[in-house]
């Protein structure tokens, strides 16, 4: 332990004592030690004065040894008279008693630096210490806290593993850098792929979906659903993950099998086409026949009437004229609800929605290509006029078209419908499709084909419906590319 403070005069009041008690001592012992030298015995003074009080005690312990030793130890006693034989005792005393004093002040300042080391050293290991334990204490803290969140994020993590791999739905979650952080059961299923396709590079993965689509094309940035080489359709959308200040850390993609429901929406459009077809065939059948009926009576009417009123004939000659409207009326209904050309091909009805075009709103339309054999499905060609008469109306209604061109044909293994017009084109900013547009769309879906919809060049609008060729073709036609 550190020596407890000590004030500075006590020193001076040490150096002081200690000297007269030497020389009291000196005077106590008489004759005894009157041959020895009188500095001998004064000398602990000085050293005592200096080892309890430093440089300044030892100094004073000193000098007033040298005064007390003249008048008390050396002749004549009782008067301080120094002797010229005296002068190299009392300096060499005086050299000792200040090379003492400094010697015992400076161990004195050593030793209470050192001891005020040793107290820092110990506050230092104390406060160590403290900060060992609360450090200590943090660290078991913070290792329960991680341990509790370590365990809840592994369940939220086996939370969303359990949700992802119980979805219907192909998901594959991609870090910033393309690498393949998770994909559920169902992806591989869905692209008929081993899941070790899925574990490495985003890259890799693509090439691997590549060969099972039908066109090739890229999976993740389809132009409309996916159509798989096997006959299921996929939906393809993603969602970015983003973290804290909006930062993105990645994106995820889903792959949906809307095989069924696009088989449903088909059996609708199916339904309502063998519906418009019934009811087309009722008109021509029914309807046609009985107005066809009603003029032959009318004609007849009007016979007899000029015959015996002829003022009569005029308005009996008015029903004829409106009753033949009404039978071209119902046979163009029934014409368009049911186009008996198809039953000659597609070619053969899309070559006569030309021409009734042309008669109908006097603008210039044309049709370009040849027989070929379709997949075997009778509501495809249907679906594939509905397509092409549903362009034209939109160039019409809404382009203001002047001139329509239209080619049927196959380019590799695709069957191609193009619809061309020169109107004032699609509206790229629009902000969103119209019935017409949208009916289309899924008409194309519902055969297995992709419709896409763009401005051609300067003004004007590019439809095209491209269908993969699955049957063999007799006769193939080459469409015309401008």
């Amino acid at each position: 332990m550190r020596s407890a403070a000590r004030s500075p005069l006590s020193g001076y009041a040490v150096a002081i004592v200690s000297t007269i008690a030497t020389v009291l001592i000196r005077q106590g012992l008489g004759d005894w030690g009157r041959h020895a030298s009188p500095f001998l015995f004064v000398t602990p003074a000085v050293m005592i004065s200096a080892w309890y009080g430093g440089l300044g005690p030892g100094l004073l312990a000193t000098f007033t040894c040298v005064v007390l030793a003249d008048i008390f130890l050396l002749p004549p006693y009782g008067a301080f008279t120094i002797d010229s034989s005296d002068v190299p005792r009392f300096v060499i005393f005086i050299l000792v008693g200040v090379q003492i004093s400094w010697f015992s002040g400076a161990l004195r300042k050593a030793r209470e630096r050192a001891e005020a080391d040793a107290d820092a050293a110990r506050e230092g290991e104390r406060l160590l210490a403290a900060a060992r334990q609360q450090l200590q204490i943090a660290h078991d803290q913070l290792e329960a806290r991680v341990k509790e969140r370590t365990a809840e994020l592994h369940f939220q993590k086996s939370l969303l593993e359990a949700q992802s791999n119980a979805s219907l739905d192909g998901i594959m979650a991609v870090a910033e850098d393309s690498s393949i952080i998770f994909c559920n059961h169902r992806l591989a299923s869905l692209w008929d792929l081993p899941p070790q396709v899925f574990a490495g590079s985003l890259a890799d993965a693509v090439e691997a979906m590549r060969p099972r689509l039908v066109d090739h094309q890229d999976p993740l940035s389809p132009a409309d659903s996916l159509l798989l080489r096997d006959g299921h359709i996929l939906d393809c959308y993603s969602a970015p993950v983003r973290g804290g200040e909006n930062k993105i850390y990645g994106r995820v993609w889903f792959f949906r099998d809307i095989t069924e429901s696009r088989r449903i929406l088909k059996q609708v459009f199916d339904a309502q086409d063998r519906e418009r077809q019934r009811i087309g065939q009722d008109l021509h059948d029914d309807l046609c026949q009985h107005l066809t009926g009603i003029s032959c009576l009318a004609k007849a009417l009007q016979q007899r009437l000029a015959a015996r009123l002829p003022a009569e004939e005029t308005n009996a000659a008015d029903v004829v004229d409106l009753t033949e409207q009404a039978i071209q009326r119902a046979r163009d209904l029934a014409r368009g609800l049911q186009p008996a050309e198809l039953n000659h091909g597609l070619d053969t009805a899309l070559a006569e929605l030309a021409r009734h075009i042309e008669f109908m709103f006097a603008i210039h339309c044309e049709f370009h290509g040849e027989p070929m054999e379709l997949p075997p499905d009778r509501m495809l060609p249907i679906h594939l006029y509905r397509i092409a008469q549903e362009a034209i109306n939109n160039a019409i209604r809404h382009g203001h078209a002047g001139r329509i061109s239209m080619q049927l044909g196959a380019i590799h293994a695709m069957i191609v419908l193009r619809i061309e017009d020169d109107g004032v084109g699609i509206d790229p900013e629009s902000p969103g499709e119209g019935v017409g547009l949208r009916t289309m769309r899924h008409r194309a879906r519902m055969i297995g084909a992709v419709l896409t919809v763009e401005r051609g060049g300067e003004r004007g609008t590019i439809v095209s419906c491209r269908l993969p060729r699955t049957a063999a073709n007799s006769t193939t036609a080459t469409l015309e590319t401008p």
